[in-house]
């Protein structure tokens, strides 16, 4: 500032007045100075939080199915209307959210109580995942009590730790009812054969009525069996035989009612429950695979494990030391040689061999593959007494079968295989769907490969130690074998079939429960086998009995094939039929889908209101009442204003703090410019210089 005052202070031309220009100056250098020091400024932001009050609307029928139907209709539609309502006294928020199967915010406008599952548990728990650590005085619940789906309700109203409060719904009293409870049989039976079905029915509340079960197959009764039940609450399991006469899928209805004539007894509240309906696929016969051996082989068992897993494929196992001069093969599908050689081989066999319409070779790291013959198939290996240890590599590319979406992910975890060391030879005939990686190197040689000749197909797994990959799959998928099993079947159906390269390829459901989404997917390849999206794929539904719909697939966001959401089906037997042009061909592909009625909304149980108390007392909670009619929606309203105000529940200020540069304050830099400014605008007004 001084120096600034001697420069400013002497002259004729100097501008005036030099003090205030000297004190113009000084700012500005003062500042700048104290930016060098990389000053801070920190600071706070506080924002408040109401409460909020979570409330869980019951979805699903049961609530008020049977006798005062119209009334407990009724009144859930004004308690919906009202429920937004109910935090108006404390000034809480209200977030009402409806739950069936699955937990979905709820608005009036589109309550529709029609579900067809309670799942009161994951609903409970979905709860805990929105609202954890959020400022939440309780949970509302609207529920009748009837869990039939998930996590038990009494372990996961724990998880939030808020007091639960409930409204009880539905009906308490036990009301007579005969109920056609469940009709169990096998997914598959085979043309000519007769297949078990087991009738569960249960009768409340007619104690000495007779009572008659049926079976129905387009409309033609297949049996029926008289029944009395001998207490108030009694159930009956008839087993009957029906024989399998029709290829396809078979539809089977079980009904109970009152035996006629007489027609005595008490009046049922209702009659949804006293049929339900069963499909059954009937198959003209399963794959055949036969499976010959040399000795017993841990590989031989995961392998049929594998096999067996698919209900259309029936395995038969074959040893060579027990084949004699009058052996034959069985009639197959496929023929599994494992460790086989040929000059192992009687005459006979090998000329049964030679005819068989499709073989799969597996072989350890000592099998002489050279002597099998390069163009059987498709490739030689000079082996040397050495073993080569080599994971799996899926080839990109392959199109002979599908591979599983997983496969890539689990070679990495599955243990490698012994394989033969020695230079591969490949035909082109060959095509490998795994390869090779030896270390950290990926090499062309043959793992699990097929290839085609004089119309024979034929498969070869080169390496030994399968049964790891399947044990290691067991643990991935908690007892389950994905992956391994996918792969074995679709390699056996490639070789049992004779069109499976298809340039139209839809994965879809073959069986859904009514209350799940029907969704399809469609994959179009072109002449060069390259998925392709610009093809309009049109899809027509055809419910039996039923008129056709037309529906198109859409491309999906992975760009290489195409999806179609059929939305919720209505139960029944449906035929599809999937079509489109490419490359001047007409594709088209056909199939079956089996929507399954879910009715155990509709059994009348009893509303279960003791678990709702124990609920509310588990959690220091509280149970307002029944809701019954309209007018209880105002009762019910009173009792929680009278409740609530005993909870916890102020607003929570959120108080958070930030530290920032001060040079990188935007008002800083107009002080500079501004002290700058002045001073320039001082010394050009005085005229000095």
């Amino acid at each position: 500032m001084i120096l600034t005052g001697l420069l400013y202070g002497w002259g004729d031309d100097r501008p005036a007045p030099p003090w205030l220009l000297a004190l113009l100056r000084f700012g500005t250098l003062a500042i700048l100075a104290f930016l060098l020091l990389e000053p801070m400024l920190r600071t706070t932001t506080e924002t408040v939080e109401s409460p909020t009050l979570p409330v869980l609307v019951d979805q699903t029928s049961s609530q008020w199915m049977g006798k005062d139907s119209l009334a407990r209709r009724l009144a859930l539609d004004a308690l919906v209307k009202n429920l937004p309502e109910w935090g108006d006294a404390q000034g809480w928020d209200v977030e009402v959210f409806g739950f069936d199967r699955v937990l979905s915010p709820l608005e009036a406008a589109n309550w529709d109580p029609r579900g067809k599952r309670t799942d009161l548990g994951s609903a409970l728990e979905g709860l805990r995942d929105r609202y954890m650590h959020r400022n939440v005085p309780g949970v509302l619940v609207v529920t009748d009590g009837r869990a039939n789906r998930g996590p038990d309700p009494e372990y996961s109203a724990t998880k939030l730790q808020v007091p639960h409060v409930f409204v009880g719904t539905g009906d308490t009293a036990l009301v007579a009812d005969l109920d056609l409870s469940v009709i169990r049989m096998n997914e598959v039976a085979y043309l000519g054969n007769a297949f078990p079905v087991e009738i569960t029915a249960q009768g409340r509340g007619f104690e000495g009525v007779p009572v008659e079960i049926s079976l129905h197959h387009k409309g033609t009764q297949l049996g029926v069996q008289d029944w009395t039940p001998a207490h108030s609450f009694s159930s009956y399991t008839w087993t009957l035989e029906v024989d399998a006469l029709e290829a396809g899928t078979m539809e089977l209805e079980a009904r109970v009612q009152r035996r006629m004539p007489g027609n005595r007894g008490p009046d049922e509240v209702s009659l949804a429950n006293n049929r339900r309906q069963a499909n059954i696929d009937i198959l003209e016969s399963r794959r055949q695979i036969v499976f010959l051996a040399n000795a017993p082989h841990p590989d031989l068992a995961a392998l049929r494990a594998a096999a067996e897993s698919n209900r259309h494929q029936e395995t038969q196992m074959l040893w060579l030391s027990d084949w004699t001069p009058t052996s034959t093969l069985p009639e197959h599908d496929v023929l599994v040689l494992h460790h086989v050689r040929p000059s192992l081989m009687p005459s006979e066999l090998a000329r049964a061999v030679a005819k068989s319409p499709a073989l799969w070779l597996c072989g350890g790291h000592d099998t002489p593959w050279d002597t099998w013959g390069e163009s059987l198939v498709g490739f030689d290996v000079k082996s040397e007494p050495l073993i080569t240890e080599a994971r799996g590599r899926a080839v990109q590319g392959f199109d002979r079968f599908p591979m599983p979406t997983d496969l890539s992910a689990m070679m990495r975890l599955w243990p490698p295989l012994a394989c033969p060391t020695g230079a591969y030879e490949v035909t082109p005939a060959l095509r490998v769907a795994l390869s090779q990686k030896v270390g950290p190197v990926d090499t062309g040689w043959p793992l699990w490969a097929v290839c085609e000749h004089d119309g024979q197909r034929l498969a070869s797994t080169i390496g030994e130690g399968l049964w790891r990959w399947r044990i290691q799959d067991l643990a991935q998928h908690d007892g389950t074998s994905l992956v391994f099993d996918e792969l074995v079947n679709h390699t056996l159906q490639y070789l049992s079939s004779r069109d499976d390269v298809k340039r139209l390829r839809i994965r879809g459901p073959e069986r859904l429960d009514e209350d799940l989404r029907c969704l399809f997917m469609a994959e179009v390849y072109d002449v060069s086998l390259t998925p392709t999206v610009e093809s309009d794929v049109t899809f027509e539904l055809v419910r039996r009995n039923g008129e056709p719909t037309g529906h198109r697939f859409v491309p999906s966001p992975r760009g290489t094939d195409m999806a179609l959401d059929l939305g919720f089906l209505l139960p029944g037997v449906y035929d599809w039929t999937a079509s489109c042009k490419q490359g001047g061909e007409n594709l088209v592909e056909k199939g079956l889908l089996v929507v399954n009625a879910v009715q155990v909304e509709a059994s009348l149980l009893p509303a279960d209101h003791g678990l709702l108390q124990r609920l509310a007392d588990r959690s220091n909670g509280a149970y307002l009442g029944d809701l019954n009619r309209p007018e209880d929606v105002t009762l019910l309203r009173d009792a929680w204003r009278t409740w609530s105000p005993g909870l916890d529940a102020k607003d929570v200020v959120h108080a958070s703090s930030e530290r920032l540069p001060l040079h990188a304050q935007t008002w800083l830099l107009v002080v500079l410019l501004g002290l700058l400014t002045a001073e320039w605008m001082i010394r050009r007004s005085s005229g000095g210089r």
